[in-house]
């Protein structure tokens, strides 16, 4: 559980207005905004109202609640309501991690819009804004960004549901000192926009899943990684595939070296494409054409055995065509070689497939790798937490 850092207020709600910025706490209008904004709430309860024309381009006009940081942190919000009558869909509010209080600052902001959500940043003062955005609903949601260094992840969540997943992940020079708050701009200098927030939390904690979700080629989509329950984790991910001399898919992968054992359980993988693949993976870099060993399930004859010897080189693969779901995969490797092996999760032994040799060098990627099969549209494959021995993360 991550531990609330405590916010220092009266035992009274009050208000901010427009005006100098104080040392510590503070409530501010950036830019030109038309409208004077406002802050009002105590703890983690929060009402945020602001005008101006909008976060982007390489000034940014809105109303700020914020607070004062350093170092590594969480912040998490649960958006209650996002109010802004007449406005236009680029509306946005949400949480904004930013160098400080210039209306061309670096900055990363988890926002909701009239779109969905979007993760916004200017990576460096006097820079230009870019984005990430996705239609995922607006409604009972959850935003978190977790800075570790100049590195600002976004995840989201609704309510009801387990676990974060991670939205998008940026690169933010900002300075030691740095704030941390609410953001409102309507978009439209005459027209108040007003969020409503809950369970408003900032942590010297840095939240983390167990390892880093990653788009290998051009997917058309990012991948997505959301734990689902108790060592249960969902990975939709998209690509053109895992074959050829190059590859295209999702991968959730931490790097190790040496001789290992990994073993997963795969519970199921939600086909798109009678090439589907999803499964277990041990792989010597991000690189498109990497040397790679694989056991995976493939969706027009069940699991195989999947490897690319040398970086660049062709794909081969051996299929035996049973096991497609509620099963257990193993990769054992010893040096650049790596034995592959499977069972049903009822059954008393493993089946060996085969043994492949691959280029890996002094490290291995090893994680699950999934690819619908088709660019832009997710294949979901649903697993539990890789078990790797010796555990040791380079």
């Amino acid at each position: 559980m991550i531990g609330r850092l405590s916010l220092i207020v009266t035992a009274i709600a009050f208000i901010f207005v427009h005006g100098q910025r104080p040392d510590s706490n503070g409530s501010i209008d950036i830019g030109t905004v038309g409208l004077v904004g406002s802050s009002m709430g105590s703890g983690s309860d929060w009402s945020v109202s602001g005008a101006g024309s909008d976060i982007w381009g390489g000034e940014d006009h809105f109303h700020y609640l914020y607070w004062n940081q350093t170092g590594n942190l969480t912040v998490t919000v649960r958006i209650k309501e996002f109010t802004c009558e007449g406005c236009s869909h680029w509306r946005k509010a949400g949480i904004m991690i930013r160098g400080d209080a210039g209306a061309r600052d670096p900055h990363s902001m988890l926002q909701l819009t009239g779109w969905g959500i979007a993760n916004q940043f200017r990576q460096s003062l006097n820079g230009y804004s870019d984005g990430h955005h996705d239609s995922y609903s607006t409604e009972n949601v959850w935003l978190r960004l977790v800075k570790s260094g100049n590195t600002i992840t976004s995840f989201v969540k609704r309510d009801g549901e387990y676990g974060f997943m991670q939205y998008h992940s940026v690169e933010v020079n900002l300075p030691d000192k740095f704030l941390v708050g609410l953001a409102v701009t309507s978009h439209d200098v005459g027209v108040l926009g007003t969020i409503e927030v809950s369970d408003f939390e900032i942590s010297n904690e840095v939240f983390s899943i167990p390892a880093s979700p990653s788009d290998i080629g051009d997917t058309g989509q990012d991948v997505q990684v959301r734990q689902t329950g108790q060592d249960i984790w969902s990975i939709n991910a998209a690509g053109t595939g895992i074959g050829g001399t190059s590859d295209s898919f999702g991968f959730f992968d931490n790097v190790y070296s040496g001789d290992l054992t990994a073993t997963l359980h795969l519970e199921k993988l939600t086909r798109r494409d009678a090439d589907t693949k999803g499964g277990l993976m041990m792989r010597a870099s991000h690189d498109v054409g990497s040397p790679h060993v694989s056991l995976l399930v493939r969706s027009n004859n069940g699991i195989c055995m999947v490897w690319r010897s040398a970086a660049g080189g062709n794909t081969e693969i051996k299929g035996v065509g049973v096991w497609e779901e509620d099963m257990e995969l193993k990769l054992e490797k010893t040096g650049d070689s790596v034995a592959c092996s499977y069972k049903h999760v009822s059954a008393p032994n493993w089946f060996v497939i085969g043994t492949a040799i691959a280029e890996f060098g002094a490290t291995v990627h090893v994680g699950p790798a999934v690819s619908s099969a088709i660019r832009g549209s997710h294949a979901q494959l649903n697993t539990g937490v890789v078990n790797v021995v010796p555990s040791t993360i380079v």
